[in-house]
């Protein structure tokens, strides 16, 4: 490591010559705050500021909203790149820095996103070891501040009458060029103030077993008083240096025709955060809500992300307006925890490589059949636009692409086809949103985008050698039709197969004409079930909730894996019957909903406590997830 020294009367010629090259964006007053902006000469710094009332990589790596696309007609969008020019990020706390690192591996790893991409690699970062505590920070609980130690090009120490400058990338040699080499006193001078302001920090957070501790705590008392106090502003998530929660919406101009894909801030703390169709709001309430922001900053974070989800900064606490401290809710519950119980860590799954390519970026895909299944519910036939592009897309049962309507927006939908068909793919879509009312108006021949596909399916090779029960409910028999499918097309490698399907009445039963075709497949049994049926049917099957099938099935628990998906109460009460007969959770695999803006693990919209359904899902094994501090059923 390169070490300089940079005397305080020199760095109104440091400054200038960064200004002369580059943007410099540092910190100045703002009445009696300080935020980044742009300045030309040192005398606008103020490098003796508490903290500013945004992080800056944030404000400036991920803006509180920026366009993706613009469009002119539902079918295709302009994708809009980011104009972004060579510049310096000058005097960044250690906390802001090790919040950069944290963002890092969200929007840089799987399914790297170009936006930010290319902010982060075109901007220089001059960080600023604090040498005074700010007043509602406790970065020293994470090893985030006062110094850091990566993650910068180079980094001060104010030393007293010069600042010492660390080294810490190729870029960084390049910006210290012509600065004096520093002594081992300037070093000493370097630690020494880092030691003292280490010692003045007197907030902190246990975090020996902190995970632990809070897993144990889920229901303790401090949540609900907690959520008497907290006005679920989202003010806590604007400001916190590694939140990154946002969603995708569809701005119309008033010729109906035109407009904008931008992507805008959004908080876990706000009610329609976990909105999906039909207005079904999966985290209703404040205890939850502020539980789910905690334990992703303390605990979730960590775990998906291998990197602090708390930089210790204290944001969070300056701008409430209630006063909610993170390190006081600690205290509280470490001073009078719950019983101890057994817990499990969630570990999510390893991250897959992806395309270095525009995650965001729909392709035209044209309607090549119109299948009307029910009342509201028809399978769309689609083909890629670009023949390349269709012979190269594969997918596992169970996986789902983002339907894409410009001017409506995205939804996530299973596909529904056997994986085995290469010139085409199924969608059996029930018409309860923006994006799915307008497909119901689509004719063969029309465009749509799709992103895809996204996300891990049911397991199927695990399923070889074993028999299958699968349970289906409602709509949920779109995602597992693949199975069948699948089972159909390979019957010597499975065992016995039995299906248990329910709908409310016969008139909302999908796929009805493959029926004759599932019962016709070796060894497979087909159990059909409503929950009311009038005379006029003609219903010659069961009347009844799905688990009443239960007791017609032949299925044991010895050498089965179980399939199931549909409505979370249904899925539930299967859950239950079954674990009831003797099934383990090892052997049940679920498949779950939640709101998803983008599919690939960025907007935050999917999780369920640590989970992050769109990647480590929607398919689950349920001894996986049944320990979730959040209840997924």
């Amino acid at each position: 490591m390169e070490i300089y020294v940079l005397p305080k009367q020199e760095m109104g010629g440091f400054v200038a010559g960064l200004a002369a090259r580059y943007e410099v964006l540092g910190p100045v007053a703002k009445e009696e705050e300080f935020v980044f902006a742009p300045v030309s000469s040192a005398a606008e710094l103020r490098l003796d500021y508490d903290t500013t009332i945004l992080p800056p990589h944030k404000k400036y790596f991920l803006p509180p909203m920026e366009t993706l696309f613009t469009f002119d007609g539902r079918a295709s969008g302009r994708e809009v790149e980011p104009a972004v020019g060579e510049r310096v990020l000058f005097g960044v706390h250690a906390c802001d820095v090790n919040g950069l690192l944290s963002l890092d591996q969200v929007f840089l790893g799987s399914y790297p996103d170009p936006y930010y991409r290319a902010r982060r690699a075109s901007t220089a970062i001059i960080g600023l070891n604090c040498t005074e505590p700010c007043e509602n920070g406790f970065c020293s609980s994470f090893n985030t501040g006062p110094g850091m130690d990566r993650g910068y090009d180079l980094a001060l120490t104010d030393i007293g009458e010069a600042f010492l400058v660390e080294v810490g990338s190729e870029r960084g040699k390049e910006l210290a060029k012509g600065l004096a080499p520093a002594s081992d006193e300037h070093l000493i001078a370097k630690n020494r103030a880092l030691r003292a302001a280490q010692q003045m920090i007197t907030r902190r957070i246990d975090t020996e077993g902190l995970a632990q501790l809070l897993h144990e705590n889920v229901e303790h008392a401090e949540w609900e008083e907690l959520a008497e106090i907290c006005l679920s502003c989202g003010s806590c998530t604007n400001v916190c240096p590694t939140c990154f929660c946002f969603g995708v919406k569809d701005y119309v101009e008033l010729d109906l025709t035109t407009g904008t894909r931008p992507r805008e801030w959004d908080s876990c703390q706000f009610y329609e955060f976990s909105r999906v169709a039909m207005d079904h709001v999966f985290r209703p309430g404040r205890p939850a809500r502020i539980k789910q922001r905690m334990y992703h900053k303390l605990t979730y974070f960590q775990q998906q992300f291998d990197a602090p989800g708390c930089v210790g900064c204290g944001r969070c606490v300056t701008y409430c307006i209630v006063d909610i401290d993170p390190v006081e809710i600690v205290e509280n519950i470490q001073e009078n925890p719950n019983p101890g119980k057994e817990v499990h860590l969630y570990t999510p799954p390893p991250r897959r490589e992806c395309p270095d390519t525009s995650p965001w970026k729909p392709l035209p895909a044209v309607i090549k059949g119109i299948k009307k299944q029910t009342a509201d519910t028809t399978t769309y036939t689609l083909a890629f636009q670009d023949p390349k592009v269709q012979e190269a897309y594969t997918y596992q049962p169970g996986v789902f692409n983002m339907v894409s309507l410009f001017g409506l927006g995205e939804a996530p939908i299973s596909i529904s086809s056997s994986a085995d068909t290469r010139g085409s793919f199924d969608h059996t879509i029930r018409a309860v949103g923006n994006v799915t009312n307008a497909l119901e108006k689509c004719q063969v021949g029309d465009v749509i985008g799709i992103r895809g596909p996204y996300g891990r399916g049911w397991p199927v090779e695990e399923m070889e050698g074993k028999n299958v029960l699968l349970i289906a409910g409602g709509i949920g028999l779109a995602p597992l039709r693949p199975v069948i499918k699948h089972i159909q097309a390979r019957r010597d490698r499975y065992g016995s197969l039995e299906i248990l399907y329910g709908a409310r009445t016969p008139a909302d039963m999908l796929f009805t004409d493959e029926f004759d075709e599932w019962r016709a497949i070796p060894d497979t049994k087909l159990y059909l079930t409503v929950d009311r049926a009038d005379p006029a049917d003609c219903w010659q099957f069961n009347v009844g909730v799905v688990t009443t099938l239960c007791d017609l099935m032949a299925a044991v628990p010895e050498n089965t894996v179980v399939v199931t998906c549909g409505p979370d109460i249904m899925m539930k009460f299967v859950v239950k019957t079954l674990l009831g007969r003797g099934f383990s959770p090892e052997q049940i695999f679920v498949s779950l909903e939640r709101r998803m803006s983008c599919g690939i693990k960025k907007c935050g919209n999917c999780q369920i406590g640590p989970v992050f359904v769109c990647q480590d899902g929607p398919v689950f094994r349920y001894s996986d997830v049944q320990d979730l501090p959040e209840e997924i059923l």
